[in-house]
Formats: C-alpha cells, structure tokens, sequence
C-alpha cells in the first residue's frame, strides 16, 4: 500500500508538471508549434466553416534573426490575408469560409521573398442549418431595369469600401455586439427565398424595433454610410487587417463617411430598409472577404489584443 501511494504522488507530480508545461507553451487558448526557427501561435486550435483564426508568430532562430526577414500576409485556404508587425513578431486574423469542408489546410506564411513557412492546420466542418423566409418578389428576383443598375452600382461601392484596409488593427479592446437583444436569425444558414437557394445567412439578426440606437462593435474608420438595394442603410467598419463589421437595415445614420468611430460610439438606428421581413438590426463579421460567426469573433478576438511571450514589461497584452 505504501509503494501504491507513493507511485500516485510521483504520478501527481508528474502530471501537475505536464500541464504546467503546457500552459507555459499555450498561454491564454492559444496552441503553440516551432518549425522553421518560427513559433506560431494558433487560436482556436482548430477553427471550424465560419470562424477566425488569429495567427501570431515570431522568429526564435538566432541565424533566422540575422536574415532581418519581413513577413507580409499569409495565404489559408487559398485566401490572403494581410500581417501587422507587432513587438517581438507579427500577427493577423484569417478566416475559414462557410461550406469549407472538414480536413487539414495549409497555412503559409509569406514574405517579402516568397513563402517562408507552411503550417498544416485542422478544419472543422459546421453544418448551420437553413431558413425560408417569403419576401416581396422583386426583392426574391429583382427583374425591373432600374433596381439591376441599382445593384450593379451597389456592388462598385462594396468593391470600394473593402478593397483597402488599415496595415494596423485599429481596436483596442475585444469586439462586443453593436446589440444585447435576442438573435432572430443565426449565422450561416442556407436562406431559401420564396424558394429559390440564395448565399447562406453572412451575419447575425439582432430583435430591434425602428430607432433603436446602434453602437460600434469596435474602435475604426468608416468606409461605408449608404443606403444600398439588398442591404437598406448600411455602415462598413474597417478595423484593420482586413476586419470589417456590417451594420445593416439601418432607418437612420449617425455617421458618416470618412469618420473615425470608437467602441459603443452610436452609429445609426435599427430599422427595416432593404430586403427585410420586418424591422432588426443585421450585424455581420468580415474577413478579407469571408464572413464569419459575428458571436464568436466576439470571443477569438481578444486573441488579436495577445502578445503570447514577454515584452519589454514582462507582460504579453497591448
């Protein structure tokens, strides 16, 4: 008996020191490789259709230091993604498109000579369901002459507002939800409309009543006020890295082009313009053109404000 306990305390101890190995080499949810002289850290440690992955790295291979190598952007399921310098490395946000089936993609990091690593990562697949919803017909089809040229206008505004994003991210603090009202409508289902298959569902619906009033997610700049066909009244947030929020179906704007807003600052106020069924606030998360689950963006990106290694203060936050 006294052999059998002291094998369960040397057991204890060696487990109390396995996870303390571990959460040294993953701080914060983050999982941590090392492959050539880089060490990557990944959050989640494996992202499923639908969800960020934020990637921070750095350079632990003294001759690697030596090559002063400037990585650039990062290419994840045949995407591009952009890279911020950051204290000590670099980090950015990919994205997992909707429909992306399960299996292992690869990650590769770029610079300025060509690729300099590639990182095999895991892929869930996420199935979100499908939702039928009747709307007027020419807003099912649009057919009129007038609403076609709209749309086509509408889509240069679009291509304009995100062909170009901040180098640095722009937010200082986690994301939150623009509201804390019910969701009527989740993120990426399959919409039929009035029967016909349209793209699955690009954000999430928010239960609000006209002129209920509408806050930033997050600190940015304003790089679309507009009242477009599909969408109603729009707000585009650029936040860097090619992170864009939507805030969609607004009655009213209280912003404008242009503007440098801050987190919970007021932006408009909900309402029923565009293709609607009734009055709500669309919220939608965009990724270098991949929307993702806005609700959880709202958790993976506090991993974007992380340094996982110690600074200059000994601390690994912004």
């Amino acid at each position: 008996m006294k052999l059998n306990g002291l094998v369960f305390l040397i057991l204890l101890l060696l487990i109390s020191l396995f996870q303390s190995v571990s959460l040294w080499a993953a701080p914060e949810g983050f999982t941590v490789t090392v492959t050539d002289g880089y060490e990557l850290f990944l959050a989640p440690a494996k992202p499923s259709a639908g969800q960020a992955l934020v990637v921070v790295l750095r350079i632990i291979d003294e001759s690697q230091l030596q090559k002063e190598v400037e990585l650039q952007s990062m290419t994840f399921c045949q995407r591009k993604f952009q890279l911020e310098p950051i204290d000590g490395g670099w980090r950015g946000v990919a994205a997992v498109p909707l429909g992306t089936v399960a299996g292992t993609y690869e990650l590769s990091i770029n610079s300025q000579v060509g690729i300099e690593l590639v990182l095999a990562v895991a892929v869930d697949s996420h199935d979100y369901g499908e939702q039928r919803l009747t709307v007027k017909k020419e807003m099912a089809t649009p057919m009129r002459p007038e609403n076609l040229k709209r749309i086509k206008q509408n889509r240069r505004d679009l291509e304009i507002a995100y062909g170009a994003s901040a180098a640095q991210f722009l937010s200082g603090s986690e994301f939150v939800a623009p509201l804390t009202t019910e969701s009527t409508s989740p993120f990426g289902t399959r919409r039929l409309l009035n029967g016909k298959p349209k793209s699955p569902h690009g954000g999430v619906d928010f239960k609000a009543a006209i002129g209920v009033s509408v806050g930033a997610s997050a600190r940015g700049r304003v790089v679309l006020a507009e009242e477009l066909y599909y969408s109603g009244k729009i707000v585009i947030i650029d936040h860097g890295l090619s992170v864009f929020t939507l805030y969609m179906h607004l009655s009213e704007f209280e912003c404008s082009l242009g503007d440098e807003v801050d987190a919970g600052q007021i932006i408009g106020k909900s309402g029923r313009s565009g293709r609607v069924t009734g009055p709500h606030l669309h919220w939608g998360v965009k990724i270098a053109g991949v929307f993702v689950d806005p609700l959880r963006f709202v958790d993976d990106s506090k991993h974007l404000l992380m340094i996982p290694w110690e600074v200059g203060d000994g601390k690994g936050k912004f």
